[in-house]
C-alpha cells in the first residue's frame, strides 16, 4: 500500500452514533443553560389590583364578600382575596349613528363590578406571579369564580 492509501484509511468517518451523541451533548448543553440562567425571583410581596367585572346581572355585587378567595376559571389558578366591592352601572359605548358621536348608554338590569383583590405575589423581572402561577398585568382579560359566582372582565390598576 501506498503511503497516501494509509492516510485515507487512517481519516476518521462520521457515522450516525457519532452524529446522534453530537445531538445529545448539544442538547444536554442547552438544557444546563436554560436551567442556570432562569430570571431570579425576588421574595415574596403583597400586591393589590383591582379587577373589573362587566355586564353582570343587577345585584351579583351582593355575592360578592370581602375575604372571598379568587380563582381562575379557566386554569384553577389562585388569584388573592378580595378586600373591597363597588358596584357601578353598566354602561357601553356606542356610536351616534346622526352626529357621528360617540355616546355612553347604560345597560339597564345590569351593573359592572369593581373587586381589588389582595394576593402574594413573586416579582420576576418582566411580571407578578400569584403563588407562582397566575400572572398578574394590567389590561390582562379575566376569567374568575368565587363562592357561587362567576364573572369576566379584565384587569385594570395594579399597586403596592
Amino acid at each position: 500500500m501506498s503511503e497516501r492509501t494509509e492516510r485515507i484509511e487512517r481519516k476518521q468517518k462520521f457515522n450516525v452514533f457519532d452524529i446522534i451523541i453530537i445531538v445529545v451533548v448539544i442538547a444536554i448543553a442547552a438544557g444546563a443553560y436554560a436551567f442556570t440562567h432562569k430570571a431570579k425571583a425576588t421574595e415574596t410581596k403583597v400586591l393589590r389590583y383591582s379587577l373589573e367585572l362587566n355586564e353582570c346581572p343587577e345585584g351579583f355585587s351582593q355575592n360578592i364578600k370581602v375575604g372571598d378567595t379568587l380563582t381562575d376559571n379557566v386554569k384553577n389558578y389562585h388569584m388573592g382575596t378580595v378586600t373591597s366591592v363597588e358596584a357601578r352601572p353598566s354602561i357601553r359605548l356606542g356610536e351616534d349613528k346622526i352626529n357621528g358621536n360617540v355616546i355612553e348608554s347604560t345597560l339597564e338590569g345590569k351593573e359592572t363590578v369593581i373587586l381589588v383583590v389582595e394576593a402574594n405575589v413573586i416579582e420576576t423581572a418582566s411580571d407578578f406571579k400569584v403563588d407562582g402561577s397566575y400572572v398578574v398585568k394590567a389590561g390582562k382579560d379575566v376569567s374568575v369564580k368565587g363562592n357561587g359566582y362567576a364573572g369576566k372582565g379584565f384587569i385594570l390598576t395594579i399597586g403596592r
